[in-house]
């Protein structure tokens, strides 16, 4: 009895000494739980920070790349512009070179030149030409290469033997292989009307009426083969015109006799206009 009085005594204090199961399930919940809501949230916060990093490297490089690509096109549309300008200019300038060369011969062949018995009587009645009263007709070619073929259109105006009335028609004088730079010069006494004369006539010439004449247009050809037509104000690319052609069929020729011819000093300078 005493025995087991002993042991029940032992057992008890050591049931004392044990803590409650209820106890200890209960504080190790509790720890268990409250250890993992406060690793949680620091690892929470730890990666909230890098979730942050991440979107804030992700969100400035795109920025970046967005940037850069703006500014790529920018200066790509900048360049294309600039290129398209100086392609522009380039074609421009192109052209511009192309039609000088092209005109080079062409603007230095000019004529001028006129004269008539009116003129020499202080007369007003004039026909349209650069140095009209110069009594001679004079054709300049400044360029350094020949000029292959010629014509030039000769208005002549006349009056009537009781001068009530004006006559007017207009002759050609051809010209083969002018020279280059030449200065060719016909006296009005030296160009003749009609390239045929009856036996025993005397030649006219462009001053035997009582009247006036003058060149009124030109057509040549320049060593390219290219045909220019000149008047007293343009020079285009062009056949021959009607003051040219006309005369020419209906056999309106202009014979000229005792040029005088002579070298020009400022050859390839340009001249003529046009």
């Amino acid at each position: 009895m005493v025995g087991d009085a002993a042991r029940r005594g032992r057992r008890l204090r050591v049931a004392r000494r044990r803590p409650a199961p209820g106890r200890v399930r209960v504080r190790v919940r509790e720890e268990s739980s409250a250890a993992p809501s406060g690793a949680g949230a620091a690892r929470g916060r730890g990666a909230w920070r890098r979730v942050g990093w991440a979107h804030g490297i992700t969100v400035t490089g795109t920025v970046l790349a967005a940037v850069a690509a703006v500014g790529g096109l920018w200066a790509q549309a900048v360049a294309s512009y600039w290129a398209q300008q100086t392609a522009r200019d380039q074609l421009s300038q192109s052209r511009d070179d192309s039609v000088r060369r092209v005109r080079d011969q062409a603007s230095k062949v000019t004529y001028w030149g006129g004269g008539g018995s009116a003129l020499e009587r202080g007369a007003t009645d004039t026909v349209p030409s650069r140095g009209v009263g110069s009594a001679a007709l004079h054709v300049l070619n400044r360029s350094p290469d020949p000029v292959p073929a010629a014509q030039v259109a000769l208005r002549v105006v006349t009056k009537s033997a009781d001068d009530e009335e004006l006559s007017e028609e207009t002759w050609v004088l051809s010209l083969h292989d002018i020279p280059p730079c030449t200065h060719i010069t016909y006296p009005q006494s030296a160009l003749e009307l009609g390239a045929v004369q009856e036996a025993g006539t005397e030649p006219l010439n462009v001053s035997s009426g009582d009247g006036v004449w003058g060149p009124v247009a030109m057509h040549f050809v320049d060593t390219r083969g290219r045909e220019w037509r000149r008047t007293q104000t343009s020079l285009k690319e062009g056949s021959m015109p009607d003051a040219v052609a006309k005369p020419l069929q209906a056999h309106n020729f202009v014979v000229g006799t005792d040029a005088k011819v002579r070298e020009v000093e400022s050859c390839g300078d340009a001249g003529g206009g046009g």
